[in-house]
């Protein structure tokens, strides 16, 4: 077995760190399964990792950027941001995760790496910006750069892979519309989809340039570095979101991150197992917890499954206080196995967030979906579903016992939301290898040919966004049409 020397920059900004934690670790670990040895930047490190796999903690940057004795994350306020903000708002993180990253000592740590040390391949989360990356290429000789995320907008691999954005197509990743848009709609999409490719430049790039430079003043400038990935792992599948077409480097490994399921623990087993009529299961991820949700709407949930006593609920509930006294059918844990009892025959309903690691999990196993949406993607994950007729949405602001009985007695009842997702599932499922082994595979075969994996590049990172998009051309053509249009009548007289 060749044995090869990897180096994996995980989330270190974004507030979907977690999920991109989980998605990258099993990359890395598929790795270290292969013989490769890893290093990995993290801001979260491994107190048991596999042998080949060896972690550099950068410290302070949830500190910095979320105030560790924080409540938590103001979803509401983030929901209502449309996606011109948002949009900016991720920017911001990008560069204040890079000026709190570069003071650590994890990054000094790197830097301080003899110059002749070899890494064989860099992989970076590019949701990140090109901040440690273009550091750790240009430190290391510039090895192959692979680009790697937990989320699954092909809009964002733009600087990268060269994507197009298919303004008619479908809704941008932040902006809460159906596929089949307006024209309103449409010329709103084109606009967001515009702006967040365009914006990449002077609201990311060039200030973490300026930053990077701090550390070493003749490294290249950072956006061009960004544009030699070999190729983009991406968590995307065609069976689980809006099909659009692809640059042939962007890979699909949309559920990578979903593992063949454990034995639950104990009690959770004598839950599932004793439920007559199947458990459903209620969890707002990591980022939205549902103890932040207020009193009004943690009762009117409560009061929402007391109206049910047939059903089980295992509710993901972070604290011990609770505005009302807990019913007999509702079980509450600060942290729960989601995939492993997602997986089990008996659970029949998953009342969620719609965040994209929970609802691949979800069509995964087949399991039927009530969407509680907050802000970014969720809206746009949900909102597949329902088009395809496996999950009802409900708003997460205005939370109503009897809206959220409505929607489960209809899911639970009506078994052509269980049997649309069993199909779903099945296609999602039917792939000639897992998503996890066809990202390794794709790892070593960047690997195996460092300098012949450049052909899967495309030449549409390196032309400007007016060329791209043809508005040279384009604008000219208008404006003559125009002229024809206003001289024609003049010439007929």
């Amino acid at each position: 077995m060749w044995q090869l020397s990897v180096v994996v920059l995980l989330a270190v900004a974004t507030g979907s760190g977690f999920g991109a934690n989980i998605l990258h670790r099993a990359l890395m670990y598929g790795l270290a399964a292969k013989g490769h040895n890893v290093t990995a930047l993290s801001v979260d490190v491994e107190d048991n990792p596999p042998p080949d796999v060896h972690f550099i903690k950068i410290e302070g940057v949830y500190e910095a950027l979320f105030e560790e004795d924080s409540e938590g994350l103001d979803f509401f306020a983030m929901g209502e941001l449309g996606p011109f903000a948002m949009v900016s708002m991720f920017n911001e993180y990008m560069v204040s995760g890079c000026e709190v990253a570069l003071r650590s000592e994890g990054v000094r740590t790197l830097v301080r790496y003899p110059d002749d040390f070899k890494f064989d391949v860099i992989i970076n989360d590019f949701l990140l910006g090109p901040c440690l990356s273009a550091l750790a290429q240009h430190k290391f000789g510039r090895p192959p750069y692979i680009g790697a995320t937990a989320f699954h907008g092909l809009s964002s691999t733009a600087p990268l892979s060269g994507a197009y954005s298919y303004s008619g197509l479908i809704p941008h990743n932040e902006f809460d519309a159906p596929e089949g848009m307006s024209y309103t709609e449409r010329f709103m999409n084109f606009l967001y989809n515009h702006w967040e490719e365009v914006s990449k430049s002077y609201q990311v790039y060039d200030k973490i340039d300026e930053m990077v430079r701090r550390i070493n003043p003749d490294i290249p400038h950072v956006g061009q570095i960004e544009k030699d990935a070999r190729i983009i792992l991406l968590n995307s599948h065609p069976v689980v979101q809006y099909s659009e077409p692809a640059m042939p480097n962007v890979i699909s490994v949309g559920g990578m991150q979903i593992t063949e399921p454990k034995q639950l623990p104990d009690d959770l087993k004598s839950i599932v197992e004793n439920a007559e009529q199947g458990v459903i299961l209620f969890s707002l991820g990591t980022n939205v917890r549902s103890d932040l949700l207020g009193n009004d709407r943690v009762v009117e949930i409560l009061n929402a499954m007391e109206q049910l006593p047939q059903y089980n609920f295992l509710w993901k509930f972070e604290s011990d206080s609770m505005p009302m006294k807990i019913p007999k059918n509702v079980h509450i844990r600060k942290w729960i196995p989601q995939n492993d009892l997602l997986a089990h025959p008996n659970s029949k309903l998953f009342i969620t967030h719609s965040g994209l690691l929970s609802t691949q999990e979800a069509i995964w196993h087949g399991v039927p979906i009530i969407g509680f949406p907050a802000f970014a993607d969720q809206n746009r994950n949900i909102n597949y579903c329902v088009q395809l007729g496996v999950a009802r949405r409900l708003s997460l602001r205005k939370i109503n016992s009897q809206d959220l009985v409505t929607a489960i007695r209809q899911i639970m009842t009506d078994q052509s939301y269980r049997d649309k997702m069993t199909q779903l599932s099945k296609l999602f499922r039917d792939q000639k290898e897992s998503p996890l082994e066809r990202a390794v595979w794709w790892v070593e075969w960047v690997l195996r040919n460092p300098a012949g994996s450049t052909v899967m590049q495309s030449n549409a990172v390196n032309i400007g966004w007016v060329s791209k998009y043809s508005l040279d051309v384009i604008v000219p053509l208008v404006m003559a049409a125009v002229v024809v249009l206003q001289l024609g009548p003049d010439c007929r007289k």
